[in-house]
């Protein structure tokens, strides 16, 4: 069997997540990894029985058939961009960029390279989200009414401290960019766009440049209602919650599962929580990115359709700032005035 060699471009924490997820599939090698700090390169190359490339123009030069890059937010937008220009497909780590246009740009690589772009949205992936998706899309429910998203996290101060998180140039935004943007990508695959968007943020507990809360008002194009709320500054911490009440029924999901269905139509037996990141950002399996891996190699074998896109990841990032700019302007705005 032939194999997808694959690299990776950054040795922060979450990059041993996708190690892991890719190292479980048949189909993949995982050939090594690069970082400007050429000393954590090496240890972890050495961790795991991997190579080491000493540049970008080396990883490139490469036969790597797949970059990973898991770096800074800040640095998404210019290595995607550089890795598909080189001919390489690309899986990049959320948010796939900070601004709209850096999103744009990516796309237009994209397109322009004939490669594929697969930002990082393990939550898709569950079991439990997708039967979510298909009971909602099936109507057993009815038209939904409300949709509530939780994200109450808590982030040590020892989290941001001396680290690029916390600051516009790298981080973009906090709670929302960083820490909520799964749950709003979760809450637009379920419930669908939002139409218009009234947020406030502000930065109240830590010493940082961007927000560590953030509520939000939205109404989706489908007419329902709903609420966003997301922070690091809850202590002790919560599991994130999302909250769907239709004309028939009501489905409640924590994390990844469905802990409950109150409907007469439908039969579900919530299952345990088999993590819960909201005061430890690394408290996660790799199953969810081992999933998304796996339909990435598919699609590129032509044995599935990509599950989930760079223009959808996209429309994730206009939403948070959305809400940005919502705070800033004091009013009610369109996520996708410039689509």
């Amino acid at each position: 069997m032939s194999k997808f060699k694959i690299a990776f471009i950054g040795c922060g924490a979450v990059t041993k997540t996708h190690y892991l997820a890719a190292s479980q599939l048949e189909n993949a090698e995982v050939i090594g990894v690069y970082d400007k700090n050429a000393s954590r390169a090496e240890d972890f190359a050495k961790e795991y029985g991997i190579g080491v490339f000493a540049s970008m123009d080396e990883l490139l030069a490469s036969d790597a058939d797949i970059v990973g890059i898991c770096t800074p937010s800040g640095l998404h937008a210019p290595l995607s961009i550089q890795c598909l220009r080189a001919g390489k497909h690309v899986v990049v780590e959320k948010p796939l960029a900070l601004t709209e246009d850096d999103c744009r740009a990516i796309l237009a690589a994209e397109k322009k390279s004939g490669k594929i772009c697969a930002p990082i949205s393990q939550l898709r992936y569950f079991d439990d989200m997708k039967k979510a998706k298909e009971i909602l899309d099936s109507g057993k429910l009815g038209r939904p009414i409300l949709c509530d998203l939780y994200m109450k996290y808590y982030r040590k101060p020892e989290y941001y401290a001396g680290s690029w998180r916390g600051t516009l140039a790298m981080d973009g935004g906090g709670a929302l960019m960083n820490q909520g943007i799964h749950g709003i990508d979760m809450m637009r695959f379920l419930v669908g766009e939002p139409k218009t968007i009234r947020g406030t943020v502000r930065t109240l507990v830590h010493n940082i440049e961007v927000e560590d809360t953030a509520v939000a008002t939205v109404e989706f194009e489908n007419g329902a209602l709903g609420v966003i709320e997301g922070t690091t500054s809850v202590n002790p911490g919560y599991p994130r919650k999302i909250e769907i009440h239709c004309e028939k029924g009501s489905m409640i999901i924590h994390e990844n599962r469905i802990v409950a269905i109150d409907s007469r139509e439908i039969d579900h037996e919530p299952t345990a929580l088999d993590y819960d990141s909201s005061s430890d950002p690394m408290n996660f399996p790799y199953e969810g990115h081992r999933r998304q891996y796996a339909n990435l190699l598919a699609a590129l074998e032509g044995k599935e359709k990509l599950f989930y896109n760079t223009e959808d990841a996209m429309r994730s990032v206009q939403t948070v700032l959305a809400i940005y700019r919502s705070s800033r302007e004091d009013r009610a705005v369109c996520p996708f005035e410039a689509d």
